[in-house]
């Protein structure tokens, strides 16, 4: 790959995609390459992921560019008479300089058709990836004996407050769960919760996630006889475990068993 140094800064940039392009034109001299680390540069708070570093660096409240960031992301920017005109003259000129001499078209669909053997080894990748994904909602949250745990939404956030508020020992599963789809391929599932006390695993999931969800669901219904689905705000607020009580015969046909707790 070709780079170029820039004459300002000394430094070497690609000239893939006008990289180097786009860096001479801002530079003032003062530029520092990127430097990896697990510590938030604005509010120095210790990571143990970089993908998560990552994340909540560009969303940290301590970051003066975070209001640019939230100001206009709904993507109504791209849609203004300007923006389209301009997307279509560069659409264009990628045509005509054969950018897309490589891509696949159907209709109006244009997209890179991948090959069996690529999508077999991507289907690979993936399941033996230990990788959670991350949202954007994601938040801190401090446990009582002071871990810091990243929480996907602000239900997780009421269930772990919850959990912690009536002394059960709870924990984010790092390790996924495989299951079949009714497709037959092979997926990776991270539970949100586990409380080892009860051999539980929680699911906190709005209504329209369950239906849109329905089919992986169901799949893991039929491995996972302790799964508990959360799907009211009410349950994350109000929720106390319970002991499944389960022999191989009875599987088919749960029972439950009300544990009486002493509350603190």
């Amino acid at each position: 790959m070709k780079k170029s140094t820039c004459p300002k800064c000394s430094y070497d940039f690609s000239n893939k995609g006008g990289n180097y392009n786009k860096h001479t034109n801002t530079c003032d001299g003062s530029y520092k390459p990127f430097a990896k680390c697990d510590v938030c540069k604005h509010c120095n708070l210790n990571f143990n992921k970089l993908s998560a570093r990552a994340n909540h660096t560009r969303w940290c409240h301590d970051n003066p560019k975070r209001s640019s960031y939230t100001n206009g992301s709904n993507g109504s920017q791209l849609n203004t008479t300007e923006a389209i005109a301009k997307r279509r003259l560069s659409i264009k000129k990628a045509y005509a300089d054969g950018k897309y001499d490589h891509v696949n078209r159907k209709g109006k669909t244009l997209g890179f058709k991948h090959t069996d053997e690529s999508k077999a080894l991507m289907s690979r990748k993936a399941l033996a990836s230990k990788h959670r994904r991350l949202l954007r909602s994601i938040r801190e949250y401090v446990k009582k004996d002071g871990t810091i745990v990243m929480l996907d939404s602000s239900w997780e956030e009421t269930l772990a407050k919850r959990l912690d508020e009536i002394r059960v020992e709870w924990i984010r599963p790092k390790d996924p769960i495989s299951y079949i789809a009714s497709d037959g391929k092979s997926h990776n599932y991270f539970p949100d919760f586990y409380l080892p006390e009860y051999d539980l695993y929680l699911d906190p999931k709005n209504p329209i996630a369950v239906i849109a969800q329905k089919d992986k669901l169901d799949c893991l219904r039929k491995i996972m006889y302790n799964l508990i689905l959360i799907e009211t705000l009410d349950e994350c607020l109000n929720y106390t475990p319970v002991i499944l009580l389960l022999t191989p015969s009875q599987q088919s046909n749960k029972i439950t068993v009300d544990f009486d707790r002493q509350m603190p």
